[in-house]
């Protein structure tokens, strides 16, 4: 009996951690790090949808206050320009008093295929904080 309760127990345990792997795989945080100096920090959340697409998630801190900023993302993992798509674009923010904004976008590429999200000052696309959503591929 106690063996029997044993290795329920652990094929309990086996599809919890099995059924548990998809959800984690259609979901990724990342931090932003500062560029240059920058301060510019905070995080990306990533939520690859059921159907195809993803929804990007930016909060960006340590902005300058009115300045106005925007994110895009990008398939190489450094946030380096590629050819440029409006559809490439998360939004476009101002930094509020406390330097800080949210931005959210619904994208149509899949999960897999973002690999960076960047912050950068709208009026001269300069670089300020990159993200890379997939380290290591």
């Amino acid at each position: 009996m106690r063996r029997l309760i044993i290795v329920s127990a652990s094929v309990a345990l086996a599809f919890l951690v099995l059924g548990a792997a998809p959800a984690h795989s259609r979901h990724v945080k990342a931090s932003l790090q500062p560029v240059n100096g920058s301060g510019i920090g905070g995080f990306v959340n990533l939520e690859g949808l059921p159907k195809g697409g993803t929804i990007i998630t930016v909060h960006a801190t340590g902005l300058t206050p009115g300045t106005e900023y925007l994110s895009l993302y990008y398939e190489n993992h450094i946030c380096e320009l590629e050819p440029y798509s409006a559809d490439d674009v998360i939004g476009h923010y101002v930094g509020n008093a406390a330097g800080t904004a949210t931005v959210n976008s619904r994208v149509g590429d899949d999960l897999d295929e973002i690999n960076s999200v960047s912050v950068r000052t709208a009026g001269d696309f300069t670089l300020r904080a990159c993200a890379d959503t997939h380290p290591g591929e």
